[in-house]
């Protein structure tokens, strides 16, 4: 399917030549996680996530880039791949996410995001997401 290519917005257009700037790192990752203090269903959880990422076009912007510019679209929904980890404590949930941030994203036509659904021993969890500045 053809896609509709669009410009960078002004907001974008910066954040877009830091990441050229400052290549291979993660100066322009989001991270965070949600810890589900009861028992958590982590297929519910990977549906929410899927649900969120469908009905927020935002999510779905892909970045095709050539010579130093940058073209922009929304790409279809399709479920794609999310890492499920069993944690030993509380504290792993934060060392994980750190590990995650300090990744940086392959940018041309991939997802500007990631997601890891993760349980500890007693059956609680959540999820961590790593998202690029380029999602508005």
């Amino acid at each position: 399917m053809k896609q509709n290519l669009y410009e960078l917005t002004n907001p974008q257009k910066p954040i877009w030549l830091t990441e050229q700037y400052f290549t291979n790192t993660s100066v322009n990752t989001i991270c965070g996680y949600t810890f589900i203090t009861d028992v958590v269903n982590l297929e519910i959880l990977r549906k929410a996530i899927y649900e969120m990422v469908k009905s927020n076009d935002g999510m779905r912007l892909k970045i095709n880039s050539k010579n130093d510019s940058a073209l922009q679209y929304v790409s279809d929904f399709e479920p794609f791949y999310i890492p499920t980890v069993e944690l030993s404590t509380k504290e792993n949930i934060e060392k994980k996410a750190l590990e995650m941030a300090s990744t940086p994203f392959m940018q041309s036509n991939e997802f500007l995001f990631q997601f890891l659904l993760f349980k500890l021993p007693d059956e609680t969890g959540g999820f961590i997401v790593n998202v690029h500045h380029l999602i508005r």
